[in-house]
């Protein structure tokens, strides 16, 4: 028994050690004269879903809407944008690319276009392992030249490991609530870290700072 106990945990740090771990730094691109062509306005495209996961989509694009707004962007809201691609007989993320950057860039009337990717949102359970891993692409493309201004492409990965019943127990329910959400945020915060803020950007005010009429 002690020897197939063993047996288990080795397998089980095995497993550890293959899959789990997030990923380092955030793999991104950006055009050497991106703050001379700054666009003012992004439109948040439909998000694109390679997983096997149908809320992926719907747990991203909120976030992203949020983030590129606070970035220092001007953007449309999503419902807007859908509609209008609606009108153009595109009712779903994989028609986006019936149409040109340029075409989209039209259609929509702003600078340029977010175009995402969700590359992994899963669960895995084993045992005494569970794991939850997000991961997404991210592409901004200018509205004139259809040319690529940044790209960014990141994923997280958290584990939990039960070594004994009151872990155990942990690990199943970490795997069993699916909590995507703080998962997806950071993908999409380090991701954005790598982008520049745009021409609206207004930096939070600083903890402790005095406002005016000597209020903090």
């Amino acid at each position: 028994m002690k020897q197939f106990k063993k047996a288990c945990l080795l397998f089980i740090l095995g497993m550890v050690a293959l899959l789990a771990g997030c990923a380092g730094g955030v793999q991104h691109s950006l055009v050497p004269d991106y703050k001379s062509r700054l666009p003012r306005s992004i439109a948040v495209l439909p998000v694109l879903n390679e997983t096997v996961n149908l809320k992926a989509p719907e747990a991203f694009r909120p976030l992203i809407h949020h983030k590129v707004s606070i970035k220092g962007y001007e953007t449309t809201g999503t419902s807007i944008t859908d509609k209008r691609l609606f009108e153009k007989g595109i009712h779903e993320a994989g028609q986006v690319n019936s149409l040109t950057p340029q075409e989209l860039g039209k259609l929509l009337g702003v600078d340029a276009l977010l175009y995402t990717t969700v590359t992994e949102f899963s669960t895995t359970y084993l045992v005494a392992y569970a794991s939850i891993t997000v991961g997404a692409r991210f592409e901004l493309k200018d509205a004139k030249t259809g040319e690529k201004l940044w790209d960014s492409d990141h994923r997280v990965k958290e584990s939990k490991l039960g070594l004994d019943q009151k872990s155990m127990e942990d690990a199943l329910k970490f795997a069993v609530l699916q909590s995507y959400a703080p998962y997806c945020e950071k993908v999409m915060n380090a991701s954005f870290a790598t982008l520049p803020n745009g021409p609206l950007y207004t930096a939070p005010p600083q903890a402790g700072c005095l406002m005016p009429g000597g209020g903090k």
